[in-house]
């Protein structure tokens, strides 16, 4: 996923190369007024000099604003595939990996907004290291070689070390995904927390402080090491600069007027050497984030795109069937668990009631309604043809789920500001008192779990479609209000013609259901039509 193209390799060479050249520039002259060499007169160099830093400088501050234009592209272009990523996956998946992968990745990611920065160092290093060899090797060529020859000995015991830290890395970046499930159990399961004293205790002595406690020893011994191996770049050098001094002279491999020329080209190279070490730190980082990211993508592989699908108030839905449908689970705890053969029909305008134990279905059933889920047998009709889509039969659907969620902010055609309808609706749901206006707000709030369902319900209400699918909605409602959704509500979203699906428990409120499904063990075991005259309690 995160490639450099070969155009953009080109581009960097293209700003890469006279920067480089001009910078080997500033060499030459240098040497050339030190050397005392006659052939240049001083008054001409001087003014070469002031004037190469001068363009030099101005060609860097274009390159720069060029170089973070196209950083800052290909972080956040990646950044938005992401999301693109994690909104066409299926929610099956989802489960089976869990959300912590979803924040280590997003930081992976960051890490490549470095990359073309590092890339642009490393090849005007390579290029000024290049030309600075050959400007030894003009000099001598015995003298260039061992030189050479030393670098080349000091990179590799570099490089050695590097490759070998990569798993160390990728241990830290498996302690840190640990480390967001235990953040994530804090944040959702606080109030728990704060209540079992053992929870608390276990997680914070038992899980939390030895996943950081290890992180910190690893992490420690990582940076460590690439702290002692960068000063390879200090004290090799000293060491370079100890052979050209005292070695090679007396080998007769450079004579004494070029040692002078030697050490200034060995002291102008000595930042592109560095980088190009220090460097291979970042691109250990840079390997560990992009296998973990391309892992990422691979796990995370979504779905086929179906076609936007735009369906509005007015879409026609009159029935929709379900024929011998079948699904189980992927991952291997689940394997016993299915639906099999699963019939039902649905009718515009009926009020079903989706009831059963724990582990009997029912949400397992209500994914597969959604879309959530993909069924593995069995077909779909709606209006008595045959499903082609999912995003169809969603764009009919308006659900609140039992963990329901208020966004932060809205993301649907509708505006609540100066909305008569919303006004009214905050009113049906008696909750004009707890949302003082009719600003976003307002709406997207800490609400209680109860107050939470019912700002869920308006907002499904707005979108205006013809099915309501209500998961354990009344669960968490109070007593009175209870009573009043079952009593006045669902005969009200009825008679407006509203399809009424929703899982409930409440049997005290049967009767004001037209018929009454009840799952057992992945199966439909009853299918009742309610006759409102008789108290409906058989379950």
């Amino acid at each position: 996923m995160l490639k450099i193209s070969i155009k953009n390799i080109l581009f960097l060479l293209l700003f890469a190369l006279p920067n480089t050249i001009l910078s080997f520039g500033i060499l030459f002259i240098i040497n050339q007024v030190i050397s005392g060499n006659k052939n240049y007169e001083e008054s001409y160099l001087g003014w070469s000099f002031f004037l190469i830093i001068v363009f030099t400088y101005l060609l860097n501050i274009i390159f720069q604003k060029k170089l973070n234009q196209h950083s800052y592209y290909i972080l956040y272009q990646n950044e938005k595939n992401i999301f693109k990523k994690i909104l066409k996956t299926r929610l099956i998946t989802l489960e089976k990996y869990g959300t912590q992968r979803f924040y280590t990745v997003i930081e992976d990611l960051r890490m490549f907004s470095r990359l073309p920065e590092v890339i642009t160092h490393t090849i005007n290093s390579l290029l000024m290291l290049l030309l600075c060899l050959v400007y030894m090797f003009s000099l001598s060529i015995y003298a260039g070689l061992s030189i050479l020859a030393l670098i080349v000995c000091i990179g590799a015991v570099y490089f050695i070390v590097m490759t070998t830290m990569k798993g160390d890395v990728a241990i830290l970046r498996k302690f840190n995904e640990h480390y967001y499930n235990y953040v994530n159990d804090v944040v959702k399961g606080f109030k728990n927390l704060k209540v079992n004293a053992t929870l608390s205790q276990n997680l914070l002595y038992q899980n939390l402080m030895p996943n950081r406690d290890q992180a910190k020893e690893l992490d420690y011994n990582i940076n460590y090491v690439f702290l002692s191996i960068n000063l390879i770049s200090q004290y090799g050098l000293y060491l370079i600069i100890g052979a050209i001094l005292f070695v090679l002279p007396n080998f007769n491999l450079l004579v004494k007027e070029d040692v002078i020329s030697y050490i200034v080209i060995l002291l102008f190279i000595t930042g592109p050497i560095s980088n190009l070490i220090n460097m291979q730190n970042i691109y250990t980082r840079f390997s560990v984030a992009n296998k973990r990211i391309n892992n990422f993508l691979k796990d995370f592989s979504g779905e086929k795109d179906d076609d936007r699908i735009d369906v509005t108030k007015d879409a026609d839905f009159e029935s929709l069937n379900f024929k011998n449908i079948s699904f189980q689970y992927e991952n291997t705890v689940e394997q016993s668990f299915a639906l099999s053969n699963i019939n039902l029909n649905i009718q515009k305008g009926e009020v079903i009631f989706i009831v059963g134990g724990n582990g009997s279905g029912k949400s397992t059933f209500i994914n597969i309604l959604t879309g959530l889920y993909d069924h593995k047998e069995g077909e779909i009709t709606l209006n008595d043809e045959r499903l082609q889509s999912k995003k169809v039969l969603q764009g009919l659907i308006s659900p609140v789920f039992t963990d329901n969620y208020v966004f932060s902010h809205n993301y649907d055609h509708y505006q609540l500001e100066n909305n008569k309808k919303y006004e009214s609706l905050l009113e049906l749901m008696e909750m004009q008192k707890v949302v003082s206006n009719t600003k976003e707000e307002s709406a997207r709030r800490n609400f209680s779990k109860g107050q939470s369902k019912r700002m869920s319900l308006i907002f499904a209400l707005l979108e205006e479609r013809p099915v309501l699918v209500l998961d354990e909605w009344a669960a968490d409602q109070d007593p009175h209000f209870r009573k009043y959704f079952y009593e006045v509500l669902v005969p009200k979203f009825k008679k407006e013609g509203k399809t009424i699906i929703a899982v409930t428990h409440d049997d005290a409120y049967f009767k004001q259901a037209d018929r009454i499904i009840k799952f057992d063990y992945g199966k439909i075991v009853s299918d009742i039509k309610v006759c409102p005259e008789l108290n409906v309690s058989l379950f």
